[in-house]
């Protein structure tokens, strides 16, 4: 995640999104850059600051990217709040190539260096997409909009669904007839399946997912047919 800017041929302007993703309605430039050039950055309403408890790699690389963000603190913005800082959810993460670049080769590079030294994730990583969104929220001059989304998938939420499945079948039918149910699929769509080998129904859960899936997407997108170009 830290390299992605070094694909070659990559174009100044990318979306990153999390592989749980799906996009369930139309979207727009607009849904990423503001005037065609200012990254728009989605945080929930999780406080990065609350996390205390039943600490893993994720949530340390969240602590990891805040101490690093405090460093700066003083020579960018001294009137930040960095109690303020929202858990980067999964979710569309508009990110400009030069600003990456500026970020991890020109201001952290031993930094950077030294995670993709990590064959797996490490407990001493931080995160990369956090830490370049938060580094633009938190210069003075940045060309950023925040917006925030629920986490959950909130019935009012017309934009955004984050759903976890879990080992509860009769959550899993609810939250997919919840969904069939809408005037419109929401635009961002994240299901990550987090169900364990040992419950029972995990299979039928797996089964309703695919035909949910079928059901709501029955056409195959360009990269599904082998087909990527635009």
């Amino acid at each position: 995640e830290a390299n992605l800017h070094k694909i070659p041929h990559l174009k100044e302007f990318y979306l990153y999104f999390n592989d749980d993703y799906i996009l369930g309605s139309p979207v727009f430039i607009e849904d990423f850059f503001i005037d065609g050039r200012c990254p728009v950055i989605y945080g929930d309403d999780r406080l990065t600051a609350n996390t205390n408890l039943t600490l893993n790699i994720h949530k340390k690389a969240m602590l990891n990217t805040n101490a690093l963000l405090n460093g700066l603190l003083s020579k960018a913005n001294a009137r930040t709040n960095d109690s303020d800082r929202r858990f980067l959810p999964h979710a569309p993460h508009p990110l400009r190539k030069s600003i990456v670049e500026q970020v991890w080769v020109s201001k952290f590079a031993d930094t950077q260096r030294e995670q993709s030294s990590h064959r797996f994730r490490d407990m001493n990583d931080v995160h990369p997409t956090y830490f370049v969104s938060r580094f633009l929220i938190e210069q003075s001059n940045a060309c950023v909009e925040q917006r925030r989304m629920k986490s959950g998938c909130p019935l009012d939420g017309q934009d955004f669904c984050n759903q976890v499945l879990t080992n509860n079948y009769s959550k899993v039918t609810e939250y997919f007839d919840g969904l069939r149910l809408r005037s419109r699929m929401p635009k961002f769509l994240s299901i990550n399946d987090r169900t364990t080998t040992n419950y029972t129904y995990q299979d039928i859960i797996h089964w309703e997912f695919q035909r949910f899936l079928k059901e709501m997407f029955p056409q195959k997108s360009k990269f599904e047919s082998k087909d990527c170009t635009i």
